[in-house]
Order: C-alpha cells, then structure tokens, then sequence
C-alpha cells in the first residue's frame, strides 16, 4: 500500500495544477483573514477568534477538484491502464487514492491555516486581541479544519469514482457544494436536510461554543453527528465508485 500511495504522489507531482491549487489556497486564506478584521463589525474580541480560523475550510473546495482530477484525469489520458496492470485490484487503486487524497487534504489545510496564521495573529495583537493557542475553541476549529478538508479529498475521489468524465464530475461537484446546498437552505420546506450535506456537516464539525447554533433557521448537527455524516460522504461515494469501476472495462 505504501508502493501505491508513493505512486499516486508520483503522478500527482507530473502536473502543475496541484501547485496552481496551492496558491489559489494562500491566496483565498490570505483574503478570508482580511475580509474578517479588517471591517469595523469583523474580529474584535478573543471570542471571534475561533470562527476565524474556522475560515480555512474554504481550502476543501480545491481538494475537492484535486480529488476529482485524481482519477477522472487516469480515464482521460488513459493513464488508468499501466496502473491497472500493475496492481490489478481495484480496491488497491481507489484505497491508496483515499489515502492520497486525504494526506493532500491534511498539507492544504495546513497552508491554509498557516497563512491566516502568520497575517491574523500579529494583525490581532496589535489590535491587543490574545489568540490563545490553548482555549479549546480554538483547538476545536483548527483541528475539524484539517479534519474536514482531508474527508473532502476522498469526496472528491468518489464523485469522481462514480462520474469518471473530469469535466462532469468537477461541474456536478461544485454546482452541488456550492450552489445547490444554499438553494435546499433557502427553501423553508427542505431546508432541514441542509445539516446532512457536506457543507451542513462540515458546519457541525466547525461549530464551537461561542458560535451559533441555527443557520438560516436551521440547527447544525453535533460535532460527532457532523464527522459521521461526512465520513459517509466521503467513504460511500469512494466504495460504490470502486465497485462499479470494478465491473466496468477500464478502456
């Protein structure tokens, strides 16, 4: 297994859109930490702090696509076929891809967080606002971070598991996490399935005390119902691609 995960690095470095990925990744975290303290209403006390950092999670997104790309792009260059004949379980492919892809979720989240790290913390001491490393909110929100971003990895592996054309399995995945999961929270009548998304899971993972716990006139999940939920996500999506993979020819 260790072969295969060095294997799936190995291929992921020949392109460049992990690296293009990476900077939109520094480039949003930087902006996320500015649009929060800079505003007159933004971070203001040690409160607002956890929910801060809790901005990071904008990185899962990105490792979505990468996700997504991680196999569509094997079936697009045929690149699937040397890879199949060298490891011809299937089950062994898409396993060392989950392993990957949440590995790679675990590095973005940490560039994320580092970034917003190094501008909001002296930008919030010189605003004489502490951010103490050891209040467990903000333990809570840096941690469900890395947590949230990896299982977004092995999302993105599913969706494109299931889809396998890249076009359409990056454009159905982002249409539905970004746009069809606010449209079920604006509709009053199927609004409450919004915590059973992604997104609303990822929002009971993220929640901590000195947050809300209503969005939209809905109650986010539990941070243990959350990680449940988008452990289904992630592994349901992953194992029925798998399985149909399985019982499909590869070419």
């Amino acid at each position: 297994m260790i072969r295969l995960v060095r294997a799936e690095f190995r291929k992921l470095g020949t392109t460049q859109v992990w690296f293009w990925l990476l900077l939109a990744t520094v480039a949003v975290s930087a902006l996320l930490v500015v649009a929060q303290i800079a505003p007159h209403d933004g971070v203001r006390t040690a409160a607002d702090v956890p929910d801060l950092f809790t901005s990071s999670v904008q990185a899962d997104i990105l490792v979505f696509v990468l996700g997504v790309l991680g196999v569509t792009t094997e079936f697009r260059y045929q690149t699937i076929t040397p890879t199949v004949l060298q490891t011809p379980s299937r089950w062994a492919i898409v396993t060392a891809k989950m392993i990957t892809y949440a590995l790679l979720g675990v590095g973005y989240a940490l560039v994320s967080v580092a970034v917003q790290l190094a501008v909001a913390v002296p930008w919030l001491s010189a605003k004489n606002i502490d951010v103490d490393f050891g209040n467990s909110d903000v333990i809570h929100a840096i941690v469900g971070v890395f947590g949230v971003v990896a299982l977004y990895g092995i999302v993105g592996l599913g969706v494109g598991a299931l889809l396998r054309n890249q076009i359409v399995a990056v454009v159905v995945g982002i249409v539905f996490l970004l746009v069809i999961e606010n449209v079920l929270l604006a509709i009053p009548g199927v609004r409450k399935a919004w915590p059973f998304t992604p997104g609303g899971a990822s929002a009971g993972i993220l929640h901590t005390t000195g947050s809300t716990e209503v969005t939209d006139g809905v109650h986010v999940l539990s941070t243990g119902a959350g990680v449940v939920v988008l452990l289904l996500w992630a592994f349901v999506p992953a194992i029925i691609g798998a399985a149909f993979t399985l019982n499909r020819d590869i070419t």
